[in-house]
Order: C-alpha cells, then structure tokens, then sequence
C-alpha cells in the first residue's frame, strides 16, 4: 500500500494511491500458471527480460513501454504468493501515461511494484511517497507556473496554447497533471489527524529526540511538502483545464465516496 502523507485544511491525511483502471481480475491463481511478483505484456514477461536485472527505480515502466510498442494495450501484474499457499492474485492494468520525466514514472514504477509486493488476503504494508524525495517538484518553481498563467491568460484562443507552450519551454507542466490524474489518490479518514494535535506531540517530544521523535518529524516535514507540491500541480490543472485535482474520500464503514477538491491555498 503506497501512502502519501498530506497537510490539507489543517489535517495531516494519509492518501493511498493506485492506479486509476487497475483491477483484479483473477483471484487464488496456482503458482504452476505464472509466477508471483510477475509483469506480462503482450505474453512477455518481466523475469525473462533484461529489466528484470536492472536496479534502475524506473525498469517495470520501462519494460511496460518497451513490450507494448507494436501492441499497446493492458497487461497483467501478479501479486506474490499467499503465505499458507502457493496461490496469488493477478491485477488487469491499463497502458501507462506517456513519458513525461523520469520522476514521474518512478512514482509509477512504485506502484507496479506495490501491486507485486501484495500478498492476497494480507493487510498491506504501509509505504510512504514522497514528491519531494521522487524529484517530481524539480521543474515546479514559481516563474515557470506563473509563466504558464500569463499565456493562458493573453492567450484566448485554446487551440494556440500547446503551440506557446512549447515555445516557453513549459509543456511539462500541463503534462504533469495529465501524468497524475492516471492515479486514484483516496484519503483514508480513520487515519487523519489534526495538523495542531500532531504539533503539540512534536513540541512535547522534543525535548527527548528519540527515534520515534525524529521519524514523528520527518513523517510531518513530508505531509507539508507533499502537500506544497500536490498544490502547484492542482493549481496547474486548475490554469490549464479549469479544474483543480481531487482527493477521493472514503469517510465511513459502508465506503461511501465523495469528492472534495485541493485548490490551491487550502
């Protein structure tokens, strides 16, 4: 389970994010038929290739890609093997986003491999995300967005924003939100707390710096800075589409859903 930590509204929220369209479709699959922690593109799979030997963060996407060149279209993920049996779950996922940057299909290739990691009829393992530590915030400094919303802005003609775009250097921007709208981002709620109950812990265990402090700390600094880069691509997505991202939220026992929206400033 892939966690990003998240300060919104003056609540620390934990987000699980997954892939938007991947869904399980085959459940107790005997490990005779594949094999667990598996890729299979177009009936090539990840442990035959190349990639399989990389420690390259990016090698599941970049063997997505490179299988799926002449025939793009969903492939299969296996989880790994139930622990009282040799029995696994296979994921249908669909074709991943075109490149945008290499920080960006890491975030992709890690949910790949949380899909592989899982182990069927198992609470996942928590793994927090990080943005920042991913390199997706790189090319999100302030000039480049406001560079970008002056040209939509004296720009009325749509058709023409692509074409300014690309002449201003600035076409990952609106490209960046495309790339994480691929993912479904939901808030688990029973795990959300208030950012100012969560500073009165810090401030009473400071004076100790114990390791539960230090990670207590870290874990706040990447919710601040999750949420100060989730923000700058909810405000680019607001600019260029008129429509901010959205957490989802799961808010009580029967998973009734609804939406509510990051803007930026909030």
């Amino acid at each position: 389970m892939l966690i990003l930590p998240i300060v919104n509204n003056k609540r620390v929220m934990n987000v699980e994010i997954k892939l938007k369209g991947a869904e399980k479709v085959r459940r107790g699959v005997y490990a005779d038929e594949a094999k667990e922690g598996e890729i299979i593109v177009n009936r090539e799979k990840f442990s035959d290739s190349s990639f399989h030997q990389s420690r390259d963060i990016n090698a599941p996407i970049d063997f997505i890609r490179s299988k799926s060149i002449l025939f793009p279209r969903n492939f299969l993920v296996t989880t790994r093997f139930n622990d009282s049996n040799k029995y696994f779950d296979v994921y249908k996922v669909p074709q991943p986003p075109k490149k945008v940057n290499d920080e960006l299909d890491a975030l992709y290739s890690k949910t790949i491999t949380d899909m592989q990691c899982e182990i069927p009829d198992k609470p996942g393992r928590g793994r927090y995300v990080s943005f920042h530590d991913l390199g997706i915030d790189k090319n999100l400094d302030t000039d480049r967005i406001s560079m970008l919303q002056r040209i939509v802005k004296e720009e009325r003609n749509t058709d023409r924003w692509g074409e300014k775009f690309r002449e201003a250097g600035l076409t990952d921007l609106p490209e960046t939100a495309d790339f994480l709208n691929h993912f479904e981002c939901t808030v688990l709620s029973d795990t959300t707390i208030a950012e100012e109950s969560l500073q009165d812990t810090l401030r009473a265990l400071s004076s100790i710096n114990t390791r539960d402090y230090r990670n207590l700390k870290k874990y706040y600094r990447m919710a601040k800075s999750n949420a100060d880069i989730y923000t700058k691509i909810s405000y680019i997505s607001k600019i260029v589409y008129d429509r901010p991202l959205s957490l989802r939220h799961v808010h009580d026992s029967k998973q009734k859903q609804y939406i509510k929206r990051m803007e930026d400033g909030e």
